[in-house]
């Protein structure tokens, strides 16, 4: 009976799949009610994002971004810390950072996105006007990475890592990182993209190595951004159907062995872990 009373107890820790569930509601409402208020205030102040130029929607959406994302961490900390919740909030350490890892990330998160680029372009796409100019690439490459990693790979991953362990934490975050884009093309983007930044933020124990890899995947979207349409596929800038056969063929090769590598070391993390589920 105390048993059973024990494992209750446990299943109601944070997070729960509840939880998980009211955190993205935090981040994805806050962004809706403040994205309707800014839009009010920017229309009375005479601002047309339709007729802008794209400088100053870059500005506009960099302030939106900014705001939104500061108040949902705020948000999913304090609801984080109401529940009680347990486990390294940010892995703020440098000591683990490895450079060769960090190139490692780089070259396996370019294969597998010209992998998945053909499954992403049969995906239907929400497109968003994030303008142009610094302030869209402050937004892109400072903000995004930050709050989206102390979101999803500080507060989701740690957590949940503190009590499923490092397998169900790892999936998690990605998938709650994926669901977090809303876009059907962006989730399943942004979902592949977390499994290799949880890996990289567990294997070193600090978010910066996932941030710094976020923010180099992002300046490659803002560089295809402001040098293409976004409705380009890579045979299209390539231009030559052989040379992207033989491109693609290496890019599979080195997702498929780097996966490997990925998979392999996670469950060496997993097999030196016990999580609170498990313990009890």
């Amino acid at each position: 009976m105390e048993s059973k009373e024990i494992s209750a107890t446990v299943r109601r820790l944070f997070p729960t799949v509840g939880d998980l569930f009211a955190m993205l509601g935090i981040v994805l409402g806050v962004q809706v009610v403040v994205g309707l208020l800014l839009s009010v205030v920017a229309g009375f102040g005479g601002f047309d994002m339709q007729n802008a130029a794209p400088e100053a929607v870059g500005r506009y959406m960099c302030l939106l971004y900014l705001t939104t994302m500061s108040l949902g961490l705020l948000g999913v900390i304090l609801y984080r810390r109401k529940r009680g919740g347990k486990g390294k909030l940010f892995p703020l350490s440098v000591a683990r950072l490895n450079p060769v890892l960090l190139l490692w990330a780089c070259v396996f998160l370019v294969a597998v996105s010209v992998v998945i680029e053909p499954l992403l372009s049969l995906l239907p796409n929400i497109q968003q006007d994030m303008g142009r100019g610094v302030w869209t690439l402050v937004m892109l490459v400072v903000f995004a990475p930050l709050f989206e990693e102390f979101i999803c790979r500080g507060v989701v991953l740690g957590s949940m890592r503190a009590k499923y362990g490092v397998m169900t934490a790892w999936l998690g975050s990605s998938l709650f990182f994926g669901v977090l884009h809303l876009s059907p093309m962006l989730v399943v983007n942004a979902f592949v993209l977390g499994l290799i930044l949880g890996y990289i933020c567990l294997a070193t124990d600090s978010i910066w190595a996932s941030v710094l890899l976020h923010a180099f995947n992002n300046a490659i979207a803002y560089v295809i951004l402001i040098f293409g349409d976004g409705e380009r596929l890579l045979i299209d800038w390539i231009g030559n159907r052989t040379f992207y056969i033989v491109i693609y063929c290496v890019a599979a090769v080195v997702a498929v062995v780097s996966a490997y590598k990925m998979w392999m070391a996670l469950r060496h993390m997993k097999e030196a872990e016990k999580p609170v589920v498990a313990e009890e």
